[in-house]
């Protein structure tokens, strides 16, 4: 196996945790912040990961607009993009009014955006640089950015599933 397929098997897990994770949420689920709570909601934890990984992926990484934003995404979503450096709390706030199928039907759409993209790298690609806080190699950026970000988030929001009473994952 060589690197590119490990990355796209990787970076393919990550999405089906996420996509497992949210599945069968009532809003009141997706919404759900405990009293006292200093995490967020599964919604919000869901748009930051979909929308930062378009947004890494395509601003940082290929140089071009977002899906999102080429798209014009913000009124089937219901949401602006995530802000990036900017104030957060504006589109915090607006998460309630997140339409969750839109935002999973553009989920879909990152994900294979992001699967196409890695199809066309060679293992030489790899060794190329993004600059993402600090310059760091391609293949870092993809394994740890974009697959860690996503497996990361969908555990948290397996446990948030679960201290809700559902199950996080099928197994």
């Amino acid at each position: 196996m060589d690197a590119i397929a490990i990355l796209r098997g990787g970076i393919k897990q990550g999405h089906d945790i996420m996509e497992q994770a949210v599945a069968n949420l009532t809003p009141e689920q997706l919404h759900h912040r405990g009293e006292g709570s200093t995490i967020h909601s599964i919604a919000l934890i869901y748009a930051h990961t979909v929308m930062s990984e378009d947004w890494l992926m395509n601003t940082k990484l290929r140089d071009q607009a977002s899906i999102f934003e080429r798209a014009g995404l913000s009124k089937t979503v219901g949401i602006e993009m995530v802000p990036f450096g900017g104030d957060p709390e504006p589109w915090i706030a607006n998460i309630p009014n997140v339409d969750f199928d839109a935002l999973r039907r553009y989920a879909a759409q990152v994900y294979t955006e992001t699967d196409d993209y890695l199809a066309t790298l060679t293992e030489a690609d790899l060794d190329g640089t993004v600059t993402f806080i600090d310059e760091m190699p391609i293949g870092a950026f993809l394994s740890t950015i974009i697959g860690w970000h996503a497996a990361h988030h969908g555990g948290e929001i397996c446990a948030l599933k679960g201290v809700l009473g559902g199950k996080g994952l099928p197994f």
